[in-house]
């Protein structure tokens, strides 16, 4: 590999920017300072140094996004014998770990990833990453219980006399035709659930529609698909990567 391409892809500089770094006697392979713009380098065996810093290449990563069916658990492993989503998943995605949950029997979008960086600020609610769901209730959501969602809602069990208040908020709600669309922004354990019975009502389906303003899309549940570069560059955005 051409050692401008080397530099570039470790993110240190532009090609042409590498070139002047090695004009300016700022690079050294293997302890030696080198001038040859065409200089080729070993990526796994050259030792690179920039300004008296070494340099690697980024450790590649792989993230899917997953359509999730109703019916299968987050987990590796169920001790109840439950169809888990790593079921799904052919074994050169078996180390990938899953961005958030869904519970058993909701569906939809979920994101798997090896970047560990990027799976704790896809989950940390610091980072405040937006997930969009369409909700359907037994009864019609009504404008008035809609609103309340936007204001907060204290989910903690009612039947816990030390509960403490737990306030739970979508930061948008759109009625729609049969059902609503959510966004939140914190991801409490079966949050939305637990929203809705705070306010008298029972979850018929639940689907996550998108996660990080990554869409799900018309992907088949069970399927699966690696994230495109354009999607990548989205995420990484998103939480300052």
């Amino acid at each position: 590999m051409r050692i401008n391409k080397f530099i570039s892809l470790c993110g240190i500089a532009s090609r042409r920017a590498a070139e002047a770094l090695i004009e300016e006697g700022r690079v050294q392979v293997n302890g030696e300072t080198i001038s040859d713009l065409g200089h080729q380098v070993d990526e796994t065996a050259d030792t690179v140094l920039v300004d008296g810093k070494p340099t690697k290449l980024p450790r590649k990563t792989t993230t899917i996004l997953f359509h999730k069916p109703p019916g299968c658990v987050c987990t590796k492993d169920d001790p109840q014998g439950r169809e888990t989503v790593y079921d799904y998943l052919p074994p050169g995605y078996q180390q990938l770990k899953y961005v958030g949950r869904l519970d058993l029997q909701s569906r939809g979008l979920l994101l798997f990833t090896d970047d560990g960086e990027l799976l704790h600020r896809l989950t940390h609610p610091s980072y405040e990453i937006p997930r969009t769901y369409n909700v359907w209730t037994t009864k019609p959501l009504s404008e008035s219980a809609a609103q309340k969602l936007v204001d907060g809602v204290d989910i903690r069990d009612p039947e816990d006399p030390d509960a403490k208040e737990d306030i739970a908020f979508a930061t948008d709600v759109y009625l729609e035709k049969g059902y609503a669309e959510l966004t939140l922004i914190e991801g409490k354990n079966r949050e939305i659930r637990r929203m809705m019975r705070a306010l008298g009502y029972e979850i018929r389906d639940l689907k996550r529609i998108s996660y990080c303003k990554i869409r799900l899309g018309d992907l088949p549940a069970g399927e699966y698909r690696e994230l495109t570069p354009d999607e990548m560059n989205k995420l990484r955005q998103a939480v300052g990567l």
